[in-house]
């Protein structure tokens, strides 16, 4: 087999892997999060366990059974700025959802999904409005607005993609090196 051969049939091998996504199932958040788990059966859910494990002061709940939590001192990595509502802040993934769906998890077990979407390697507390804008973008699109965070934040997300094998591109590859280099 030829050198041209051996290019052809690499570039050919590359294309066809990414072109493989166009025929992924269509994501549904419903498989990867139906719902947060209370996986100790304490009555709380992973979200009010990252507001108890996180909150700077102790948290008071809504309830006296002490399942949701109403109030607590948070910080913000994404912003710098402290919250004391638990209702202000959101549960962020770190990889997001779909992102993971897009780079290889749509072949994933429901159950795989679902263990991603509640491991807390990926999950930080992070001001509503942010997550909301952040929505499935990698770094490559969206990187936190708090300067001292970005480098934490683009480790975290590359160890989670190496953790569960999600494939980058080339040009995403290329621009996360960049992002890591200029720290």
């Amino acid at each position: 087999m030829s050198v041209w051969s051996v290019s052809r049939f690499f570039s050919f091998a590359f294309v066809f892997s990414f072109s493989l996504s166009a025929f992924a199932a269509p994501y549904d958040r419903a498989e990867w999060l139906p719902k947060w788990s209370d996986l100790d059966r304490d009555c709380q859910d992973t979200r009010h366990e990252l507001l108890i494990r996180y909150s700077l002061s102790p948290v008071t709940f809504t309830r006296s059974n002490h399942c949701k939590v109403d109030t607590g001192l948070w910080l913000d990595p994404y912003t710098g700025g402290f919250f004391v509502k638990a209702s202000d802040l959101d549960v962020e993934h770190i990889v997001p959802l779909k992102w993971a769906h897009d780079h290889g998890g749509s072949d994933w077990t429901r159950k795989r999904k679902q263990r991603f979407a509640e491991d807390i390697e990926n999950l930080w507390l992070v001001d509503d409005g942010r997550n909301q804008s952040k929505g499935h973008k990698g770094p490559d699109k969206w990187m936190p607005p708090y300067g001292p965070v970005k480098q934490v934040y683009l480790k975290r997300f590359m160890a989670i993609v190496n953790k569960y094998g999600l494939q980058l591109s080339a040009g995403e590859r290329r621009k996360y090196q960049s992002l890591m280099a200029d720290g």
